[in-house]
This record gives C-alpha cells, structure tokens and sequence, in this order.
C-alpha cells in the first residue's frame, strides 16, 4: 500500500514534541508505516522523513535514537539516491560538528544505512559516492571516541566491499582513505588499529589500481617491521583475507611470509604460533604453486603441531605399537591432565587444519596424502580435546573422499590402525556421540573407497554397531566443529554405514557372518520412533536384499525367516504419516518380491502385491508405490508369473486412469514404466485392457506431440504386440497425423520412435503399406508449406528452414515398419517399397517432397548397411545428383554417399565422374563431389578402413594437383574427413603439402582443409598431439608472398589461438616474427582507383592485417605470457593510425594487455600520442557523402577512446610525457567540441 500524506504530516509534526513519549510514539507509529508501505516514497515526502529520522540520532532519548535508526534502514530503497546521499552527508556533518557523547547513535545510524545500501547490488553507484563524506569523519575529527571510529570503518568497508571499482574512479577520494588508513592503523586503541586494518585490507582486495597495490606493499612493509605479537597478528590476518580473495597478489611475498613465520612456531606465545598456522594453512589452499617448494616442509610443521601438547601425559606416537591386549579402558580419561588455562588446543586444531589444507592441495599424490598425512591424523584419534579430535575424525575422512579409489591399496594398509585407533576413541570418549558418528562416517567412507577395506576388521566393528543398534537414544549433533559429513543421529550413522556396506558384488565369510549379526537390530529399527531412522533401516536392509540375492547362503533358513518378518513390518508401515519411512517401505517390498518372491509364505507374497496394488496413497505416493511394483515384477523377478497376470488388470486400470488425468511428469513417468514391464508377459497379462492402456498412452502423446516422452513411445511399442489389429487400424490416420508433427531431434527419442514403428511393422505386416502412404501424405504436407514459404519470400537471405526433422522421423519410421515386417515374415532387407518415390522425375512439389523421403529412407536404410547392391538404383541416384531440384539434389548426394559406403569397390568410379568436369564448377559435380564426402564419412570415419582411406587420399592428391582452378570447399572437407580420422597418417603430410606447395590456388586448398580440421570441436588427444607436432610447417604460409594465402594462415592461426591454445604455446616464439611482419602496412598492396574526379585508395593488405591484429588480440587474451610484450605494444603504437577497424582491434589489445604492460606503454607515450594525433588531425574532403561524415565522426571517437585508455599509463609512468600531457590537454579542451565532448563521455 502507498503512505498516506496526511499521516506522515501529522507524525513528521509529533517529532517536534517536547514529550519524549510522544516522540517515540510517533516515531514507532512511522516505523509501522513504512514496513507496511509498498514502493517508493514521493522525492518531497522521502526528503522530510530523512531529515526528521537524521535529526532524531540526536535525539536525548536512547529509544527514540534506536526507533531512529530502524526507519532510516526501512526507508533504504523507499526514497531516492539523492536523498539518501544527503541524509549520509548529513549524518558525517553532524558526528564532526557534535560532541563525541551526542555521535555514538549517529555513528550507528551510518553504518545500519550503509549496511542497507550494500544488500542492493543496484546502489553501486550510490555506495560508491559515500566513501568521500564517510572519510571526511575520520579526516576532519580523528579524535573520536573509538566506538564511533569503528562504526566508520564499518561503514567504509561497505562501501569499499561492493563499491570498490566507483571509489577507484575518484582519485582524491582513493588518496584520502589511503592516508586515513594508514594512520589509523597506528591508533592507541586495539580495536580501532583491528578495525582500520581490515578495512585497509578490503581496500586492497576491492579497490583496483596502483594506490591498491601501494597499500598492500604498506601492508607489508609494516608486517615485516612489526615486533609487537598482537600487531603482527593483525596484519598477518589482513594478508590471510587477502590471500583468500586475491592470492595472485600475495604470491609474490610467500618466501618473505614463510621465512618469518617458521620462525614464530619456536615461541610459547600460543596465539601467534595459531594465527602462523592459519596463514601457512591459507597459503596452501590459494597459493598453492607458490607453496610448492616448502611443501614438505610445511608438511612438518603440521605434524609438530599437530603433536603439540606441553601438558599432556602421554605420547602420541605410543598408539602405533602393536602390543596385544593394549586396553586403556576409562582409566585414560581420568588420567588426561586438565588446565582450563591451558590452550595448547589451538596450536593442534590449526595443525590438523594445516594438515587438511595440505591434503586437498595437490602437492602430494594420493598415495602420498594417505601414507603421510593419513598416518599423522590416526595417531591423533584420541586426541584429548573435543573440537581437535572432532576436526582431526573429519579431516581423515574429507582426506578418504578426496583420494578415494586413487588410493585404494594404501588406505588397505593402514585400515586395521584406522580401526584399532578409532575404537580406542570411542571408548576412551565413551560418553562423546560426536566421536562415535565421526569414526562411522570414516567407515562408511572407506567402504566407499574400497568395499571389502574393512572385512578384515568386522570382528572388532560388530559389537559396536549391534549395540549402537541396540541403544535407546543416539542423538547427538556436532557442536564441536560444523560439519556435513555426518547426520543428527548415531544410529543413522551405523545404518548408513550397513547401507554403503552391502553395495557391493561379492559376499566374503566375513561379510556374511556380519550381516547374520547385524539383521536383528536393522529389523528392530523399524519401529523406532526416532526421526529417519526407520527409513534408513529399510534402505540398509533393501541393501542386503539385494546383495544376498547373489549368494547361496541368502537361502539359509535364518534368512528366510529374517525376510518374512521385515516384509511384514514393511507393509504395516505403508500407512505412517512419515513420507519417508513410506516410500522407503515400499522400495523394499519391490525388491524382496523381486529377488525372494519365491521363498516367502503364498500368504505373505500376496499381502505384499495387495499393498502395491492399492496405491492407498493416491497421485501423490504413485511414483513410489509404481516403481516398487515394476521393481517387483520386472524380469528377471523370482515373483510367480501366475501372480503377476492376476495382479496386472487392477494395476493397468489404476495407471490407466493417472495417464488420462494429466498428472504430473513424475506420475506419467512412473505409469509407463509400469505399463513396459507389464508387457513383458504378453497378452496374458495386458489381456483386455491392451486397448485402454493404448489409448491413455496415446493421450500422453498428444499433450506434447512435437517432443513425446521417451517413456511413452517404449510403452507404446511394447503393448503393440498385445492390441489388436482393428484396434490399431481404428486409430492409424489420427495416431500417425499426431506423430507427424513430432521433432526428434536426440538419439534417444529418435531409437524409441524406430522401436514403435518396428513394433507395428513386425506385430500388424497387413498395415504397414497404409501407414507408409499415410506418413507420405503427411510429409507431402508439410513439404508443401515450406515450398510455398520459400517461393514467397522475397529476401534470398532469409530462407524458410528445410524440414529436415519431418523428414528424418517420417524416412525412419518407415525404415523402421519394413524392418519389422520383414523380420517378422523371415524375408531379407528389400528397397522394393522405396522404389515408388525414388524411381520418378522430381517436376512437381509433391513429386520433389516423395523423391526426397525415398532418398532420405535410402541413406538412413545405406547407412545400416541393409540396401542390397543394384545397379540401377546406384544409376538412378546419380539421375537424381542432376536435378533441377536443390532439395533433391542434396538429398541424393546423401544417399548415393552412403550407398557407396556399403559397397567401397564403387568408390573409384564415384570419384571419377565427380572430378571428370575438370574444376568442379557444374552443379551435378558439386553434388557428386557431396556424395563423395558422404561415402568418404562412412567408409573411413565410421568404418575406419584404413586401406580405402590410403586409397582416397591418394585419389584427391592426385586430382587436387592437376587442377588450376579454385577448388569446392566440399573437397577440402573430404580431406579433412581423413585427416581427423587417421592424424599419424595424414596430418603430417597435410603440413608438408602447405609448406611445400607453390601453386597459390593449391595451397589455398590445402590450408582450407586445415582449418576444416581446426574447427572440428571434438577432435581427438592423438589428433590434437599431431597438429602440435607440425604447426610450425602448418602455419608457414603466414610469411608467404601471396596476401591471401596469408590472409588463410592467420585465420588458421587465430581458430587455433581461439579455441585450441595449448597446441600454440610451446610455438609462439617461433610464429610471432611473421604474424607481427603482418601488422605492419605494405605500401605495396596500396592501390589508387580513379572513378571519374574522385580518387579511392585501395589496401588490398587490410584484410590480412586486420586477421593479424586479431591474433594479436587473441594471444593477448589466451596466452599473454608467451608472446614478447614489446611486440605487443610496437604493433599497438602502428595501430592506433591504421584504418579505423583495426584501431578497434587495437582498442581492446589496449584495454587486455595495459595492466601487464604499462612500463612498456609507458616507454612509448611519445609515440602513442604522435600517432592519435595523426588520426585526429585527418580532414574531411570538400565534398562527401553521409557515410564519409558518420565514419570520420567514429574514427575521431575512437582516437579519443585510445587516448582515455592511456591516462593511467601516463598517471604511472615515471617519467612524464610532454606529448602525450599536451595532446590529452587539447583533447579535453571545451573549445575543440567534438574531441571534448567525446573525450567527457569516455573519460566518465
């Protein structure tokens, strides 16, 4: 709702009151107001409520200050920008010009609006101009009391955190928080010096720019210099949040850290050796290169740490002896020395954290990780402080997770320490459920990584979990330190770790006899009342279920009996209010009738199929419920089949009725999946409802007839065996006008539409000639659009689309529907039903749309190698590469290529009529030259014929090297087909024909082919391997004589920078002389066009020079430290004055490369400056059209764009130049209008 004016007037008014109460009153009633208000506040009514909540910060009244500072937060949002810049502005004022009793409340007031401006990512801007009133506090009244000084800071933080960049723009403002902060960072008080040390340290991280990388150094220098511990400690954990954020910025000074900090771990102070080992941990995890060559060292480090303990009384490494019957009993408990002054914890909880970081930092291998770090957390297992014992259990299990089946075989070896200390914990710590939950997650982790790791130790783990199992209560949540590796409760720990112990393929004695000890307190969990815990029992026990399917002792009379009772309890527990003590339920039912359905009782079976079928639970359990029957008669299933055909009719009248619905994708889901496995059992279990359950799956098409759920199409093709034929006869024209209009487009649905179609042919032959005609008519349809769309177009650029999903679906269910039939009849593949389209001359549309169906059925038909050899089809083909017809033409190029894929001794003719033209300039060449790619694709890239690939490649040299003319790219593809195909063979030579051929239009194919290559996004690692060895000859033709042939080789050049730069790394020294010869303007390939009494120059080398400048651009962006930094900016100083598309090129080289290379720029400021100026001193001709004046207008623009973008370079540079000052002096210059007013709208 809006606010009403006349209510805010009157409250505004009861502001003034001197009643305090009234004050207050007022000032809740307009704190209501606003949280009801919706949208904006009016500029006026905005301005007079900031103004009265400012006003009562300084209110005499700490309740009303408090009330207050509530609506200046609420209000954030309601008023505008510059409202809210005036009520900050009004606030510093009031805190510099009131006593520093009255500015506490103003202070907090500050920081809550700040506070409230940074949760909006829209207020950058806004936050961003604060910073210059917010510092004025500090700058003008640096005397403040220190709880006023430190909400400042807070309120500047905000600012620098989410404004950073629009701080940056001000450079007045940047220098004073600088210098503000770095005196405050010297003040008396402690809290202040923390405070102001921060916020220098956010200044760092989110301020770009030179006066960032000056405060760190400051930062720095002041840690070196330090000598006072708690000062130090500041300042290092500044570094650590910059680390954290920004580690390239630190990782230059990690020697420097290291050298002192190692030396800080032989103190007694506690707090620096803690804070030593959070910077050391931090280091690892985001500095981690630098960190490598103390790795092992740092390694070290964590293990004294993590051993450190002055007051203890026994040693760590005691626990790795394997005496027997070392029983420390409770005794240990009783005897562990306890000093609450004592924190020697922290130096061992920063130790395990040190050692956790060095784990997950790749510096040491799997192995290595388990071997060392693994060995060092086991031996601190009962490490006697909670929340270290708690970090080291989670530790050693993030570290199992992290290696995993990596390390397999050492974490085997010391499993049986792993068991042997963490048993000794939990009874050492008896009382702590944190330890026993972390020790089972460590378990069920290790059976992850390896399932039989713990078979050998199960003897000394059962008595544990039986008796876990057992317990009344095993709630515990972690309080020790946060974690997601375990969950609320003990026994959820134990059954999940039964859980993770059943997924596995073989039973060891080992395993089974734990499996007979734990299924009694699995099936007692049940009735538990303990939240989750009954559903994890049943996941658990489906686990053994089914891992005992598998071995013969599943038969043995305990297990049976163990069986019977939880499929009872299972179906009592279908009716709980527990949604997932339910579903879980009705997962196991599924399994145990499919895997033991003939081992239980008759009775208990058909309980169980009882409590399936009645889907008491309705729409909303049916996925559930669905699934666990399909489970459950799917086959192989040990269910009687009798069982299921008498259970089949209730269930398909139930998944019936939830298809016709409309229910949702889940239930849909669920249903056809019913529905599929039922038809496993034939007729005898669809029976008389195969027709229904036809047609509810037919509803479920037409819903979404252009993408029908894969399922359903499955389910389709599986009842079809089921219906009868005048059933599908009823619905053939309308089911097949629905399927006409579906896009397969993936190879999924695109399999389960052949699956339906072949269901057809091969269950109703009798039908199969009808649908054929009924799908033609269909495609002759939609065919028939798009030629009338494309004959009324009046833009040949903009084409109707070729329906090329139509005709895919409609040639493959055809193809599909003979198929079956045939296999159904025991006849051999005939093109005979195809012969009707494809044996006719394409004159008319309907003509032209048949031809193409028969040649797309033909290819797909080619392509399965099921089309028997013809002559007269194979002439036929060629008839059709001749067509007037551009969509038969293409289609026929297609199916020929894949005919002579089946039959490789037609290859050779093929090739030759294709090149018999001479050049490949007619129109049937170019379609031959098309099926010649097409059965070059079949024979080599799907069938690897490595001799007809010799063969062919052969064949196109050969032709290729006869020819004077320009060569189809079609050709160029072929090639490339071989290249990608067979690389050890073929890339190499294709590198040699580049270098070594003369013929200009000759190499211009063969470097062609090569980007063909290039762009193939899925080329292979022996490919990619290949194209690395011979780039060099690959890429010659960058310094060749021709323009164009150089023109083709920076393309390549920059298709391999673009999307495949590690194959040019290694090589940019050695390209880099020609691709930068190429940025340079040869006045030789300028020419001067006379057109009457104009003259127009002419650079043939543009187009060359301006795909050498994208080069440059790409290598700056993809491999800015291989290519020489003085090229970079020679090429960036020519083009600044070449023609105004390259400028723009050179633009963004500019703004990518600027931060790495401003000494560099900074050496050339006098020549980047004669350069603009070149540009800018271009004159327009007398007489000249619009264009001209539009492109002279953006040349300037973008002169004065290089020019902004150099200002910081000039900033920074040492030496100033004169040039550069002067030109950027008159561009700036409000009497040059045009250069000025660009340069206000850049420069801003």
């Amino acid at each position: 709702m809006a606010m009403e004016t006349n209510n805010i007037d009157v409250l505004l008014g009861k502001l003034r009151d001197l009643d305090q109460d009234l004050r207050a009153m007022a000032t809740s009633d307009l704190l209501d107001t606003l949280k009801k208000t919706e949208g904006t506040l009016a500029k006026d009514e905005g301005d007079r409520c900031m103004k009265a909540f400012v006003k009562l910060l300084y209110d005499s009244h700490n309740h009303i200050q408090n009330l207050a500072m509530g609506c200046l937060g609420q209000a954030i949002g309601m008023v505008d920008s510059e409202t809210t810049k005036d009520a900050v502005t009004s606030i510093c004022t009031e805190i510099k010009n009131r006593a520093s009793t009255e500015s506490t409340a103003l202070s907090v007031g500050l920081r809550v609006m700040s506070s409230k401006i940074a949760e909006n990512a829209k207020n950058k801007a806004l936050l961003g101009s604060l910073a210059c009133p917010i510092v004025s506090v500090l700058t003008d009244k640096p005397s403040l009391p220190a709880d006023v000084v430190t909400d400042v800071f807070s309120a500047l933080s905000d600012v620098l955190s989410y404004a950073g960049a629009q701080v940056a723009a001000d450079d007045e403002t940047v220098d004073q928080i600088q210098n503000v902060l770095l005196e405050f960072i010297n003040h008396s008080n402690m809290g202040v010096r923390r405070r102001a040390t921060a916020v220098l340290g956010a200044f760092v991280v989110h301020v770009p720019g030179e006066r960032s990388e000056q405060a760190l150094e400051t930062i720095f220098q002041r840690y070196e210099a330090c000598s006072q511990a708690s000062e130090k400690s500041i300042l290092l954990r500044v570094l650590v949040t910059i680390a954290r954020q920004c580690p390239e910025r630190v990782s230059r000074l990690v020697p420097a850290i290291l050298d002192r900090e190692i030396q800080t771990l032989d103190e007694d102070n506690h707090d620096a050796r803690t804070t030593a080992l959070l910077v050391f941990e931090t280091l690892v995890c985001h500095c981690t290169e630098a960190m490598a060559p103390w790795r092992d060292k740092v390694y070290e480090i964590g293990v004294d740490a993590i051993r450190y303990d002055p007051n203890g009384n026994f040693e760590m490494d005691d626990m790795d002896t394997d005496s027997e019957g070392d029983d420390l009993g409770d005794e240990y408990e009783e005897d562990i020395y306890e000093d609450e002054d004592d924190d020697s914890w922290s130096v061992r909880l920063g130790g395990v954290k040190l050692l956790a970081a060095l784990a997950k930092s790749k510096l040491y291998t799997s192995a290595e990780v388990v071997q060392n770090i693994g060995s060092v957390l086991v031996t601190s297992f009962k490490e006697r402080e909670d929340a270290v014992r708690a970090e080291v259990l989670v530790t050693y299990a993030g570290m199992v997770d992290t290696v995993q089946e990596e390390a397999a075989d050492a974490l085997q070896e010391q499993t049986p320490k792993v068991v042997k200390s963490a048993l000794s914990a939990i009874q050492n710590y008896s009382r702590s459920t944190e330890t026993k939950q972390l020790v089972f997650a460590i378990f069920s982790r290790l059976v992850s990584a390896k399932h039989d790791i713990l078979d050998g130790s199960l003897p000394e783990i059962l008595p544990l979990v039986t008796s876990f199992l057992e317990a009344d209560d095993t709630s515990g949540v972690l309080q020790s330190t946060p974690s997601k590796l375990v969950k609320a409760n003990l026994k959820l720990e134990v059954l999940d770790f039964i859980h993770v112990f059943v997924l596995r393929s073989q039973v060891t004695n080992e395993a089974a006899e734990f499996l007979v000890a734990v299924k009694g307190g699995v099936k007692d969990n049940l009735s538990s009342k303990t939240f989750q815990v009954p559903s994890a029992s049943f996941n658990a026990a489906t686990g053994m279920v089914a891992l005992l399917a598998s071995d013969a002792s599943s038969s043995s009379a305990e297990f049976i009996g163990w069986y019977e009772d939880m499929a009872r309890l299972a179906a009592s527990l279908v009716g709980t209010d527990d949604q997932g003590t339910k579903e879980s339920a009705y997962v196991f039912i599924g399994a145990i009738l499919q895997t033991f359905g003939d081992q239980i009782k008759a009775e208990t079976r058909e309980q169980l199929l009882e409590v399936l079928i009645q889907l008491k639970g309705g729409a909303i359990d049916a996925p559930v419920v669905l699934g666990a029957f399909a489970q459950a008669v799917s086959q192989p299933t040990k269910l009687p089949k009798e069982s299921v055909v008498a259970a089949a009719p209730r269930v398909l009248q139930i998944v019936g009725a939830l298809l016709r619905q409309g229910s949702t994708a889940a239930v849909v889901a669920a249903c056809l999946n019913t529905v599929t496995t039922l038809a496993q059992y034939g007729p005898e279990a669809l029976g008389r409802d195969s027709d229904s359950v036809l047609q509810s799956i037919i509803a479920v098409i037409s819903r979404a007839p252009e993408s029908p759920p894969v399922s359903a199409l499955h389910a389709f093709a599986a009842v079809c065996p089921s219906v009868s034929e005048g059933t599908m006869r009823s619905i053939s024209k309308g089911l097949l006008q629905l399927f006409s209009a579906t896009n397969v487009y993936d190879g999924q649905s695109a399999d389960a539409m052949s699956e339906l179609f072949y269901a057809v042919g091969h269950t109703f032959g009798a039908l199969v000639d009808g649908w054929r005609e009924e799908i033609a008519e269909n495609w002759l349809v939609t065919y028939g659009h798009y030629a009338k769309q494309r004959k009324e177009s009046s833009n040949e650029a903009i084409q109707a689309p070729f329906p090329t999903a139509v005709l895919t679906n409609a040639a493959q269910s055809i193809n599909a529907l003979y198929t079956g039939r045939y296999q159904a009849d025991a006849q051999p593949w005939s093109s005979d039903f195809l012969s009707a389209y494809i044996f006719q001359a394409p004159k008319s549309n309907d003509a032209v749309a048949k031809v193409c169906l028969g040649l797309r059925a033909l290819g797909y038909a080619a392509a399965d190698k099921k089309v028997p050899q013809n002559d007269q089809l194979s002439a036929q083909l060629s008839t059709h590469l001749q067509s007037a017809s551009d969509d038969v033409r293409s289609e026929a190029a297609m199916a020929l290529g894949r005919y002579v894929g089946c039959y490789t001794d037609l290859f050779p003719s093929l090739f030759a009529g294709a090149t018999a033209a001479g050049g490949g300039d007619s129109t049937y060449a170019v379609s031959k030259l098309q099926a010649v790619k097409v059965a070059v694709e079949q024979i080599v890239g799907v069938g690897h014929d490595s001799d007809m690939a010799d063969s062919i490649w052969s064949m196109v040299l050969n032709y290729v090297q006869n020819i004077q003319d320009a060569l189809p790219d079609v050709l160029a593809q072929t090639l490339a087909v071989l290249a990608t195909t067979f690389p050890i063979k073929f890339v190499p030579q294709l590198a040699s024909l580049i270098a070594s051929t003369t013929r200009t239009s000759t190499k211009a194919f063969f470097i062609t082919t090569f980007r063909t290559i290039l762009a193939d996004r899925q080329l292979s690692a022996e490919c990619e391997a290949k194209i690395k060895q011979v780039l060099t000859r690959a890429l010659s033709g960058i310094a060749d004589d021709d323009v164009g042939i150089r023109r083709l080789s920076l393309l390549a050049l920059y298709a391999i920078v673009q999307g495949k730069p590690g194959l040019l790394e290694e090589h940019v020294s050695e390209i880099e002389p020609s691709l930068f010869q190429q940025t340079i303007v040869n006045e030789s390939l300028i020419r001067t066009i006379n057109m009457g009494l104009i003259k127009k120059r002419v650079d043939d080398g543009l187009d060359a020079r301006r795909c050498a400048f994208q080069c440059v651009h790409m290598l700056v962006r993809m491999l800015p430290d291989a290519v020489d930094g003085r090229k970079i900016v020679d090429s960036v100083v020519r083009g600044i004055s070449d023609d105004h598309d390259i400028r723009l090129l050179v633009l963004q080289i500019i703004h990518e490369s600027v931060a790495a290379l401003t000494p560099l720029y900074a050496e050339r400021l006098d020549d980047i400056a004669d350069a603009i100026r070149e540009v800018q001193s271009t004159k327009l001709p007398k007489k000249v059209v619009s264009q001209e004046i539009e492109k002279h207008h953006a040349v300037l623009k973008s002169s004065v764009s290089v020019l902004v973008a150099f200002v910081p370079v000039a900033k920074s540079a040492p030496m100033a130049s004169d040039k550069f000052d002067s030109l950027l002096a008159e561009t700036a210059d409000p009497s040059n209008t045009e250069l000025s007013g660009y340069y206000k709208e850049l420069a801003e």
